[in-house]
């Protein structure tokens, strides 16, 4: 029974991993390609670097249940329970795959795509907006997370999208005071670089296994038939 329950926290933290690294890969993607055209990708000004910092870090829990829970997890929860108890409609919330009768998914995929273009909406007009590079890369960040919430659950969603502010921001902000540099001047130090070349080369490993396991299935399948 322990093996059992050790064998899919593996697995979730495996598929934590793997999603996180093609994340950062698909975001270093979309950087490079509008850098390239002249559009940068500069986050909101603040005065005080330690309240941006805390910002940063609460971020992903508001922006998971409001982005993720409401918008993804309710119409979800609409779409394809079959019952209708306050139990399984909060259990839902919390993994829709595991909980909901999802016998076609393109009405969830649909969804996520269209919560993730909101999404990076949300990023650029806010009150404390960034810049119009950040559409983008928030909404693929969108489809990705909330493509894992709905598959893996709000708790591999939320660590995801808290990784990816409070693990890059936090070396961000140790770098820019260490060496007396500004914010922007920090994401350019060889320190961050080398950890964004990581991940990508572990991005492109992650997006590599999935084609392999895609090919691999098809293969058993036809095998099957």
């Amino acid at each position: 029974m322990n093996h059992g329950k050790n064998t899919s926290s593996s697995n979730y933290m495996v598929s934590m991993i793997k999603w996180f690294t093609i994340l950062i890969l698909t975001s270093a993607i979309i950087n490079i390609a509008q850098e390239s055209i002249g559009i940068t990708t500069e986050p909101p000004i603040s005065e005080n670097d330690l309240i941006q910092f805390f910002d940063v870090t609460k971020a992903p829990l508001i922006e998971e249940i409001g982005f993720r829970v409401l918008l993804v997890g309710v119409p979800l929860f609409a779409i394809y329970s079959h019952k209708s108890s306050i139990k399984h409609f909060f259990k839902s919330l919390w993994h829709p795959y595991e909980n909901l009768h999802v016998d076609n998914k393109t009405k969830a995929i649909v969804l996520i795509v269209l919560v993730a273009v909101f999404f990076g909406i949300a990023h650029i007009i806010s009150g404390e907006a960034w810049s119009s590079g950040k559409f983008t890369q928030a909404a693929a960040s969108g489809i990705i997370i909330g493509w894992v919430y709905f598959r893996y659950g709000l708790a591999p969603a939320l660590l995801i999208h808290w990784a990816t502010n409070y693990f890059i921001f936090s070396y961000v902000y140790l770098i820019a005071d260490i060496n007396f540099v500004t914010i922007n001047e920090a994401f350019s130090h060889s320190m961050l670089l080398t950890f964004e070349i990581i991940f990508v080369i572990g991005g492109i490993v992650s997006v590599a296994m999935m084609i392999i396991h895609r090919k691999n299935s098809q293969k058993e399948e036809k095998l099957q038939i």
